[in-house]
């Protein structure tokens, strides 16, 4: 059975549509300046998952520790 995308499914998340819209455009946003591939069923269904919409800075919070840990073992690989 397909999974429902419509606004009962989402309803309760944000205060009103717009936020909701808002939520999922920044969402998709920060998906394509990461480099992310996505579609609007992924947005949906990251939004069902995470209905915070603080989850945007998580994400954001966890790309800066992996560019962070990246850079710390490109630095050590150059000093060996």
């Amino acid at each position: 059975m397909a999974e429902a995308l419509t606004n009962e499914a989402l309803k309760g998340i944000c205060e009103n549509n717009f936020e909701l819209a808002h939520f999922a455009i920044e969402l998709a946003r920060y998906y394509i300046r990461s480099g992310r591939e996505t579609h609007i069923n992924d947005i949906i269904r990251d939004i069902k998952k995470h209905p915070d919409p603080k989850y945007i800075n998580e994400l954001k919070e966890i790309d800066e520790i992996e560019r962070r840990a990246q850079e710390h073992n490109a630095a050590a690989a150059a000093n060996e």
